[in-house]
């Protein structure tokens, strides 16, 4: 791929760009899934595709495209100066670094061991309890992913590694019918726990089958890892040094944000998360301490911002796709958790246990606002009494960690953003008063 892309940065000089970053990534995925207990599928996708920086002048262009052969991204170089997606740039955005870095770490799996593993999780949902009406999913998606990139400083680099994903829904009746869910994430099948996946999707479900009611009232709440991990990434954008050129995060360097309980890492690996060696421009990616003990170290960067507010490169540039341009974005980015169990949390608290959000999407990204639909538990005397639907949670992100009393050790990621579960004094839930 190298030689391919010397040739193509060569190219883009003669065509009066004065830098060039190509970015090439390969993403092979498989999945196999079991539905309705009998009806097993295997699916096969592979994409290669590209992506370019182009500057002149003070502009820079941005083209991309999938990946046939070299002569198909000379003709994206050909196309650039005339395409309408150009932007102004007032600071340097490429590395200017000569270095060339190479990571790989793809582990082998077992197809054959795949196809077992799903017809094994489903069984053992099925038979976890006789209100188990049908298994609807049992599933493993594995990933292959690999990105080249360089630039006409003479920057090189690749990265390369899988990651599987098991997962199995279940449906479960008895005067009503509710859907439980559960998935684990690793680096190989060695790392996932198949009986477990299935067992915990079976019990959601039936814990879910008595709903009761419930009165608007003030107490402390434990938000799952699964929520605070989702709600973590939505409000990701306020830890990004772009939001500090853009006015839109009210944190400050060097001053306490949140509760002393809260801590908060970026980090190139992280179980459960994604390997993340070199950032998508090429950047080594080391360990980064963003919020200490409530008080916020580093904003974020990739080579814009970090040349913009004269800060140290943190090496978070993140394209997501090679469709998308580059931002600030995590790599691995998670609450660091504690040696507390979700139990040692239960036993602190009489209060409400929130396992699922609905209405994320409306909640405002800039001054944390949010109002939510939640189902969860009562927690008393440290155990789950009550299973209540359709509650509300009005409140502010910047609050909840400010009013984090404590963190479990069950950290969980959805995508490259994870959490533990965290206990979180004085809100309130709706109910039906």
């Amino acid at each position: 791929m190298f030689k391919s892309g010397e040739k193509l940065i060569d190219y883009s000089k003669k065509k009066g760009f004065s830098q060039c970053e190509i970015y090439i990534e390969k993403i092979i995925e498989k999945s196999f899934d079991l539905k309705n207990e009998t009806d097993f599928s295997k699916g096969l996708t592979e994409t290669i595709g590209v992506a370019l920086r182009l500057i002149k002048g003070k502009y820079v262009f941005f083209v991309n495209s999938t990946m046939n052969n070299e002569k198909s991204i000379e003709d994206l170089i050909d196309k650039a100066s005339s395409i309408n997606f150009s932007k102004k740039i007032d600071g340097q955005i490429l590395p200017q670094l000569k270095e060339e870095l190479n990571f790989s770490e793809i582990n082998s799996i077992d197809e054959t061991k795949i196809k077992d593993a799903v017809y094994e999780m489903s069984s053992i949902a099925k038979n976890a309890d006789k209100r188990i009406q049908n298994v609807k999913s049992s599933s493993i998606n594995t990933i292959e992913k690999h990105v080249w990139l360089m630039n006409s400083y003479g920057l090189k680099s690749h990265q390369a590694y899988n990651a599987v994903d098991a997962q199995v829904s279940v449906l479960a009746k008895d005067k009503i019918e509710e859907i439980g869910w559960y998935d684990q994430k690793g680096f190989s099948l060695d790392e996932i726990d198949f009986e477990n996946i299935a067992k915990t999707a079976s019990i959601r479900a039936i814990e879910k089958l008595s709903p009761s009611s419930f009165s608007t009232k003030k107490l402390s709440v434990i938000l799952s890892n699964e929520v605070m991990s989702y709600m973590l990434r939505y409000f990701f954008n306020i830890f990004s040094a772009q939001s500090v050129i853009d006015k839109t995060t009210k944190l400050e360097l060097g001053k306490r944000a949140f509760s002393s309980s809260v801590s908060i890492i970026d980090d190139f690996f992280a179980k459960g998360g994604i390997k993340f060696f070199v950032d998508e421009e090429g950047i080594k990616k080391t360990h980064t301490i963003v919020v200490e003990n409530g008080e916020l170290k580093t904003f974020l960067h990739n080579t814009y911002t970090s040349n913009k507010l004269k800060s140290r490169n943190t090496a978070n540039a993140r394209r997501y796709s090679f469709v998308n341009p580059i931002k600030v974005g995590p790599a691995n980015f998670y609450l660091k958790p504690s040696e507390k169990s979700l139990q040692d949390l239960f036993d602190s608290i009489d209060g409400f246990y929130i396992t699922e959000i609905m209405g994320m999407h409306m909640a405002n990204p800039v001054s944390g606002d949010f109002s939510l639909g939640v189902n969860g538990f009562l927690i008393e005397s440290g155990q789950k009494t009550h299973y209540i639907k359709a509650s509300t949670f009005s409140d502010n992100f910047y609050n909840i960690l400010n009013k984090t009393m404590a963190v479990a050790n069950d950290l969980y990621f959805t995508g490259s953003v994870g959490s533990p579960s965290v206990w979180v004094a004085d809100c309130v839930i709706g109910g039906e008063n």
